[in-house]
């Protein structure tokens, strides 16, 4: 696909009156949660490159299942391990933090996450350092987007998708405060789904064992894959029939249908 004309400014501003001369290039700032040497990274970096200028700030290694978790209480350690490319000691958020603040030092037009080896669907995005870094990014000003890949699928089949997708998605304006969070199946996608999310049981354990001085330790994980519901119109279900599912995500976690019986919320807790 033949790369779009590069995006008349931050934010989508256009340039000042009069001008016809080139406008700036995109910024993209890109992170992960499977480490900076990941090769969904890798291949996320590839094909944003044919958007605009690439700076990629990932962690040092994987921190996954992270979430939106910051680095409040421990100092952070950033290394140039090349031309526009960065490894943080800290956590996915971190990482979009000190790129927009110490690297780029603006924000960047595009703040893009993954491509995490293993889905983020339904409840999953709660947990997911992948999609906390989309998140972040949005809050700091971006359009951003989260992907993931199901954990056997081969990248190179997704490639072309993601590169449709950023073709496509600046004409598809969200509300302000919303992400994509884009998941792929394990073969070539047969298209496009606008999804919502499913539910998801995950068969977690804690196991405990004891170390060689008596010290009981605990692992929290568990062999066997989550169970989704599949219900109509979910990530799951189109991710799971071979489709590409795009799932617009919001920071706002407030309850409209309960927001609006402000009549019997007067009534319980004020009669």
């Amino acid at each position: 696909m033949p790369r779009p004309p590069a995006r008349q400014g931050a934010g989508g501003l256009p340039g000042p009156e009069g001008y016809t001369g080139p406008m700036p290039e995109r910024l993209i700032l890109l992170t992960n949660d499977d480490g900076l040497w990941a090769p969904g990274l890798a291949a996320l970096a590839q094909v944003a490159s044919r958007f605009g200028r690439v700076v990629t700030v990932a962690p040092d290694r994987n921190r996954s299942a992270i979430s939106s978790a910051l680095s409040l209480h421990s100092i952070l350690r950033l290394h140039a391990l090349g031309e526009d490319r960065y490894a943080c000691d800290g956590t996915p958020v971190d990482c979009v933090l000190l790129g927009v603040c110490e690297v780029l030092k603006r924000r960047p037009d595009w703040i893009l996450s993954g491509v995490n080896l293993g889905f983020n669907l339904g409840e999953d995005v709660f947990y997911s350092g992948t999609v906390g870094a989309a998140f972040e990014g949005r809050l700091q000003g971006a359009r951003a987007a989260a992907f993931s890949i199901h954990p056997k699928g081969e990248l190179a089949l997704a490639v072309p998708w993601i590169e449709r997708f950023l073709q496509r998605w600046e004409a598809m304006e969200l509300p302000p405060n919303r992400i994509w969070n884009l998941n792929f199946p394990q073969d070539a996608p047969k298209g496009f789904r606008l999804t919502g999310q499913d539910s998801r049981a995950y068969h977690d354990i804690v196991e405990r064992r004891v170390d060689p001085r008596g010290t009981p330790y605990f692992w929290i994980g568990g062999d066997a894959g989550p169970t989704y519901a599949k219900s109509p119109g979910s990530d799951a279900e189109a991710v799971l029939d071979g489709w590409a599912s795009a799932t617009p995500l919001r920071l706002d976690l407030g309850c409209p249908e309960i927001l609006a019986r402000s009549k019997d919320f007067e009534a319980t807790f004020n009669g």
